[in-house]
């Protein structure tokens, strides 16, 4: 982990530790569901999980400090930028939409992750689209509805709260995505992640010593612990590691791919183990979805034609 992303080597695929660590990523629709139950607010689910993986990852920290010490003041805005908004507020966002809506429902939005990265990584370059990019991109749109609401529509205040919460969540990630490439590139993914959980946490202090729901520690017992515990281990601190472990080894079509796993895995634990179940028009939203996706990602969607002053 400590090593710096290299260029992918086709002829050694990581893809299948891609594929395991976006199974492990899925998994979260059904863990932090049961530490709410268990009486934990979803702003002391997001804390604890930031204590211990700054735990975790302050080792690495202090053994790659030349990486750090150096840095200008514009990386260690990107580092408080994806601290505060990409670690503490859009994983509360996101751990909010569990409780509030369709676990299954929210974990699949996520994957409108990359509708946000792509659109505002062409705005940020000044780069003028190609017309496949907004069809994909309108249909990606209906795809989202779909996903979220059916042909239905709007099915509740609390669900559908869920869903902007859930999207927001997604965008937030989107943004950091390009904000958090240029001003962290020279830093290895285990530096990032330390510094990240660390500035995230007086944040997530702050905001739990701010809240009506008592004491930090309420609640906080073998049953409602546990899952938080579970969740630092597979899908955050195992799950990113073997991730980019994949992607140093991985083209970026096959890994793409490779994060079909998510949605895949998201589906068995939402119909098989929660009993969930989406109705037809959540389905077509999901497959459109995916396929509007995978052209804008797989395809010369982008004109390297810049704009015109």
């Amino acid at each position: 982990m400590a090593e710096k992303l290299s260029q992918p080597n086709p002829a050694r695929s990581g893809w299948p530790w891609i594929s395991l660590a976006a199974m492990l990523w899925a998994s979260d629709q059904m863990l932090r569901p049961k530490a709410q139950a268990a009486g934990l607010t979803s702003l002391q689910i997001v804390l604890f999980e930031h204590l211990a993986l700054a735990a975790i990852f302050v080792p690495f920290l202090i053994k790659g400090r030349a990486e750090w010490r150096g840095l200008g003041w514009k990386s260690w805005a990107g580092l408080a930028f994806l601290a505060v908004f990409g670690s503490a507020i859009a994983t509360l966002m996101l751990t909010e939409a569990y409780r509030l809506g369709s676990p299954l429902i929210t974990a699949l939005l996520q994957k409108t992750q990359p509708i946000f990265t792509v659109t505002l990584a062409g705005f940020a370059l000044s780069e003028r689209r190609k017309p496949i990019f907004w069809v994909c991109f309108a249909g990606a749109l209906v795809a989202t509805y779909l996903l979220a609401f059916g042909f239905t529509g709007v099915s509740g205040t609390s669900a559908s709260l869920a869903v902007c919460l859930a999207l927001g969540a997604a965008a937030i990630w989107g943004i950091c995505t390009v904000v958090g490439r240029e001003a962290t590139f020279q830093l290895s993914p285990s530096i990032v992640a330390g510094w990240r959980f660390l500035l995230a946490l007086p944040v997530l202090l702050a905001m739990n010593l701010g809240s009506s729901s008592g004491p930090i520690g309420a609640h906080v017992n073998w049953q409602s612990i546990w899952p938080v515990a579970i969740i630092v281990l597979l899908p955050d601190a195992i799950g990113m590691f073997i991730y980019y472990v994949g992607l140093k080894r991985t083209p970026a079509s096959l890994a793409t791919l490779a994060e079909l796993a998510f949605p895949a895995t998201a589906l068995v634990i939402g119909l098989v183990f929660r009993h969930e179940a989406l109705n037809l028009g959540q389905w077509l939203g999901l497959a459109l979805l995916l396929v509007c996706l995978h052209v804008i990602q797989m395809t010369k969607s982008i004109s390297t034609q810049p704009i015109a002053a």
